[in-house]
C-alpha cells in the first residue's frame, strides 16, 4: 500500500491558507474566521463522505473479485 503523501502544491496551499487565517485573526476579522470555519467544516464532511465511499467501493470490488460476501465475514 502506498503511503499518503502531501504534494508540494498541497503544502504551499496549506501555508497560504494558514497565513490568511492568521491575518484574519490578527485583524480582528472574526466574521471572516467564522465563514472560513464553516467552509472548512463543509469540506471536512465532504472528504469524510468521499473516504467512506472509496472504502465501500474497495470492499465491494475485493469481495466481487474473490467471490466473497463481504457482509458475512
Amino acid at each position: 500500500m502506498r503511503p499518503i503523501e502531501h504534494t508540494t502544491e498541497s503544502n504551499f496551499h496549506k501555508a497560504a491558507t494558514d497565513r490568511w487565517l492568521v491575518e484574519r485573526y490578527n485583524s480582528g476579522d472574526y466574521r471572516g474566521l467564522l465563514e472560513a470555519a464553516l467552509l472548512l467544516n463543509t469540506l471536512h464532511q465532504l472528504e469524510r463522505t468521499k473516504s467512506n465511499w472509496a472504502i465501500r467501493e474497495a470492499a465491494d470490488n475485493l469481495a466481487e473479485n474473490f467471490s466473497m460476501d463481504r457482509d458475512s465475514a
